[in-house]
């Protein structure tokens, strides 16, 4: 697998079960049980949603079902697409146009496909934490509104830190996987 997906990075093609591939599948499958789950259950929540709640899980931000509703696609849905479609349109000649490490590396015209490539798959995966995210929310709001009043539930505050954690481990390693391939580099994704 390792050979193959060298020889491919070389050839400029990209190998079977690629991070790009992959993570662009996962977001369309996210995307889909999204569009499918939202609209199913929004009903399921009153007129007006606790949508914040402070540390001891009681609510104190609240909004209308519909506007609810438009800030859970526009979180989950338009925003991460928006992110890809500006990413894949300024890296349609190359990645000058992108702050990433080692510029001067993945300028040169032989690199520049594939750091197009890592950039792009970093786009989808964050896109996927964007949707699962999103995903995420709308399910603990809907377990906070099963009983009046409602109320956050326990596991909230440990699922948003997981999240959170999700997110700064996807990055590093996003930024590692931009560095200059056969230079020692330290690159930790623990927190």
């Amino acid at each position: 697998m390792l050979i193959e997906y060298v020889k491919a990075g070389q050839a400029g093609a990209q190998p079977r079960g690629s991070k790009l591939q992959l993570g662009r599948g996962l977001f369309w499958f996210l995307a889909v049980g999204f569009v499918l789950l939202v609209p199913a259950t929004l009903g399921q929540l009153p007129p007006v949603v606790a949508s914040h709640f402070d540390g001891a899980g009681v609510p104190n931000g609240w909004s209308s079902r519909s506007a609810y509703g438009v800030l859970l696609v526009a979180v989950g849905l338009l925003l991460p697409v928006g992110i890809v479609g500006l990413v894949h349109m300024l890296t349609q000649r190359g990645p000058q146009l992108l702050n990433i490490p080692a510029r001067d590396y993945w300028s040169h015209p032989e690199h520049r496909q594939e750091a197009v490539r890592r950039v792009r798959a970093s786009m989808w995966w964050l896109g996927c934490i964007m949707a699962g995210t999103a995903l995420t929310i709308h399910g603990l709001i809907l377990e906070a509104h099963v009983g009046q009043p409602p109320r956050r539930p326990q596991r909230c505050a440990t699922g948003v830190r997981s999240l959170d954690r999700g997110l700064v481990s996807t990055t590093a390693a996003a930024n590692c996987r931009l560095s200059v391939p056969g230079v020692k580099r330290e690159c930790s994704t623990s927190n």
